[in-house]
């Protein structure tokens, strides 16, 4: 099913504020021209096209990314991506892009509209296009309604603060200069950090 979506208030193309959907959130079957099999099962996400530039939908704080991926991969179904996390449990994906067009690296703090990467056909992907999706509270969820309305995040919170690593830091330092605890700082970048809390890296952004 392919339809155009209008009104698109956060568009992670840049500047577009329509854009066609080709693949939707949900359960779908669709034909595979490379294969030459038909596929099913479960998508996490919206495929859009037109356009060239990614960028972020909104801003936040780069959790991973690849960008070395060459064309079609199922081992690498994804292709190059970049992912990123926007406070309140609120997640970004950015799947299938052009092969070392990734211009943002892990710990980076954007702000919404920054250029992340170009369009591609890499991972699990059988023409040029996006996937975008959305992950909330852990879970993925349909991103148009995110595309569609003014999305707030912490950014627009006064209380939020993001602290920018510096040679010689650990969390507990970085915690008691803001009077609270490690364990806090940690589970707020998780995505960003990993398993091990002692492995942070000189320029990330942390949210505090």
């Amino acid at each position: 099913m392919t339809y155009i979506l209008n009104n698109v208030t956060n568009c992670p193309i840049k500047g577009k504020t329509t854009v066609k959907v080709t693949s939707d959130f949900g359960k779908r079957k669709f034909y595979n021209n490379i294969t030459k099999q038909y596929e099913s099962g479960y998508h996490n996400g919206i495929d859009i096209i037109g356009g060239n530039e990614i960028v972020s939908f909104l801003s936040g704080i780069v959790t991973s990314t690849r960008k070395s991926v060459s064309g079609y991969s199922e081992k690498n179904s994804t292709g190059n991506y970049v992912t990123i996390t926007h406070g309140n449990n609120l997640y970004s994906s950015y799947y299938h892009l052009k092969k070392d067009s990734v211009c943002v690296k892990k710990g980076d703090y954007i702000e919404k509209g920054t250029k992340i990467g170009l369009m591609g056909a890499t991972g699990h992907a059988t023409g040029k296009h996006l996937h975008f999706g959305i992950k909330k509270n852990g879970k993925w969820v349909d991103p148009k309604p995110y595309l569609l309305k003014e999305v707030s995040n912490n950014k627009n919170n006064s209380t939020e603060i993001i602290y920018v690593v510096k040679k010689g830091d650990n969390l507990t330092k970085i915690a008691a200069r803001y009077n609270t605890t490690w364990q806090s700082i940690y589970n707020k970048n998780k995505e960003l950090i990993g398993n091990n809390p002692n492995l942070i890296k000189v320029g990330w952004h942390l949210k505090i």
